[in-house]
């Protein structure tokens, strides 16, 4: 053993020694032996170490670091270069929020600028369960008190803007409503467009349904805007990032009258209460250009609160002006005198003895006022048989054109075929002839199906509409014009970017057969015809009344279609009562009263007086 002498002027290095042997036992601990000796004498100490570490335990030691370092190492690789974008994403997600901001749609205006449909502020919260989305409407009062304590809901909450109708019921079935798109809808527009665009809907937001909401969809629907924000662990906002302002829609102008629209419903709610009846319809156009004054039908229904609507009575979502389908009656009597015209079966010459009462084979075909009054109205040409509405005429006249004549006449001057005005809904009706009764009902015709139909009963359907139209043609001497509701769109700003342009069509009647046509109709509404509440009338005008028998027969429709003024003509009304009774005396009234609101010079005084039908001290037999 090697011996180290030092001085006898190092006590202090001697006790340095002595103090770290207390950690050479430590180091025996974790598996080092260790030997040594301090000896003490004159002047110096001796010393001996011999280092002894085992070689596996420095080797499990040198695993254990390796591992410890790749496992920390393969993590962080996996973090920041396998998942980096995810997790980048999602620390983003958290930090930096999308808000949208939904676009206003177009604002909807009546021809002489009153809104009919307009925008409201308001706000939508976004709720998620599971995969669906729900979204509710939220009140701007609410918002504030969620802001006031830091509400956790507050990032689920857009702008956006509740839809409002200020006419409210009488203008539903012509504006339509909106309502949240459906899953099924979401589905077939990525089915058939799967790189959305700009337009393409999301879910939760608000489409259009029926009437004008619906078909100018695109026209009133804007692009929606966008918000990304910064915000805070808790979800406040600390900054905007980037905004994009939203596109309102467009603005759409109307042909629509409010104020006689209006009047139409009220007129309308009023007559079917009175009758006891349960529904009707009303529509109003100018019969030189085709632009719809007015639409109502009854009964009507709530935009803001569809619900309640698909669960009452009597349908109050159908639109009974364009699909609904009833038994014209003797308003068909227009088509059947074209008809007798065109074809040249009859002339103005031709004249038929009214016998009361009409055979063919074992069946009787009674005129109506034979019926009620037990009374014949002698020799009848198409002049008195408009004038007097008379069924034994109209009954000889299909006798002579037959049921192919008369149906290819009708459908000519737009019955049994849709017309093709810009809300969705509107139906063909039906116009009958043979193959159509042997394909549906499996009978062959009957000549007695063609004096059914002379006179506007039997298999026969129209709409509300299709009258209206087929009287506007004798209006306009035998041009026919689309009926249509669009007038001309605009920009956010009042700036003109469409105005409609329409062509009338004419469908081959001669003038002679039109104006004889015209003639029978000015005399409806004078002293001796059908429409009684006319003849105290100050304003001229011609039309057409209609009782038309259905289900059991002991119910008819009220029907009158006519135009005013009689030589110069600006509007043409139809009205339809469901069950009403006789059109001379229920749906003629109305239709006088839109008369004479839209064609007074001072309508002010007049609106106040709206939904009160004058009624008449005297009366002549009328059908």
């Amino acid at each position: 053993m090697k011996k180290f002498k030092f001085g006898g002027a190092f006590p202090d290095q001697l006790n340095k020694v002595r103090f770290a042997s207390g950690r050479f036992h430590k180091k025996r601990q974790l598996g080092l032996d260790w030997q040594e000796s301090i000896i003490g004498g004159e002047g110096g100490i001796e010393s001996t170490q011999t280092p002894t570490a085992s070689p596996w335990r420095k080797l499990f030691l040198s695993i254990v670091i390796v591992s410890v370092f790749s496992a920390l190492f393969f993590k962080l690789f996996e973090m920041q270069i396998i998942h980096g974008s995810d997790n980048l994403t999602l620390a983003d997600s958290n930090r930096i929020q999308i808000k949208i901001i939904h676009a206003p749609r177009g604002v909807i205006y009546d021809r002489n600028g009153k809104v009919l449909a307009q925008n409201e502020p308001g706000f939508r919260l976004l709720e998620k369960n599971g995969q669906d989305l729900k979204t509710s409407l939220v009140s701007r009062d609410e918002v504030l008190k969620w802001e006031a304590v830091d509400d956790p809901r507050l990032k689920d909450v857009e702008i956006d803007s509740i839809r409002s109708y200020p006419m409210g019921v009488s203008t539903s079935h012509t504006l339509g409503y909106i309502s949240e798109i459906t899953k099924e809808e979401l589905d077939e527009q990525n089915l058939k467009n799967p790189q959305a665009s700009k337009l393409s809907y999301k879910g939760g937001d608000k489409i259009g349904r029926g009437g004008i909401e619906e078909s100018y969809e695109k026209t009133l629907r804007g692009i929606d805007g966008g918000e990304i924000i910064e915000v805070d662990s808790t979800g406040k906002k600390l900054r905007t990032l980037r905004k994009t302002d939203p596109i309102p829609g467009q603005n759409l102008y109307l042909s629509i009258d409010a104020d006689l629209q209006n009047l139409a419903h009220k007129l309308l709610e009023e007559t079917i209460q009175k009758t006891k009846s349960c529904c009707g319809a009303i529509v109003a156009q100018d019969p030189i250009s085709g632009q719809i004054l007015a639409l109502a039908s009854y009964p009507s229904f709530n935009p803001k609160n569809i619900t309640d609507a698909l669960s009452a009575p009597n349908s109050p979502l159908l639109n009974r002006a364009i699909a609904g389908t009833y038994p014209p009656g003797s308003t068909f009597k227009i088509a059947s005198s074209l008809a007798g015209l065109d074809s040249g079966k009859i002339d103005a010459d031709t004249q038929f003895e009214d016998t009361g009462v009409m055979n063919l084979g074992p069946f009787t075909f009674a005129n109506w006022y034979f019926t009620q009054y037990g009374r014949k109205e002698g020799s009848v040409n198409l002049v008195k048989a408009l004038k007097r509405s008379n069924d034994i005429f109209f009954y000889r006249l299909g006798e002579l054109t037959g049921e192919k004549v008369l149906s290819d006449s009708a459908k000519k001057s737009g019955l049994g075929k849709v017309l093709g005005i810009d809300i969705p809904g509107e139906v063909n009706g039906l116009i009958p002839d043979d193959n159509w009764k042997q394909e549906n009902i499996g009978e062959v015709w009957y000549p007695g199906d063609t004096l059914h139909m002379a006179i506007g009963q039997g298999f026969v359907l129209t709409t509300p509409l299709q009258i209206n139209n087929l009287v506007s043609l004798i209006a306009a001497d035998g041009r026919q014009y689309p009926p249509h509701l669009g007038l001309k769109i605009t920009g956010p700003e009042g700036n003109l970017i469409k105005e409609f342009k329409y062509e009338f069509s004419t469908p081959s009647f001669k003038e002679s057969d039109i104006a004889l046509v015209k003639q029978g109709l000015s005399e409806v509404p004078k002293d001796g015809g059908t429409a009684w509440p006319f003849f105290s009338f100050p304003i001229s005008s011609a039309g057409k009344t209609g009782t038309a028998e259905y289900g059991d027969l002991k119910k008819t429709h009220a029907w009158y279609t006519g135009y005013a003024p009689a030589n110069d003509p600006k509007i043409a009304v139809t009205v339809l009562i469901e069950g009403g009774g006789e059109g001379s005396t229920v749906a003629s009234p109305i239709v006088k009263e839109m008369f004479r609101w839209f064609l007074s010079e001072d309508k002010s005084n007049l609106i106040k007086d709206l939904g009160v039908v004058a009624t008449d001290s005297a009366r002549t037999l009328g059908e």
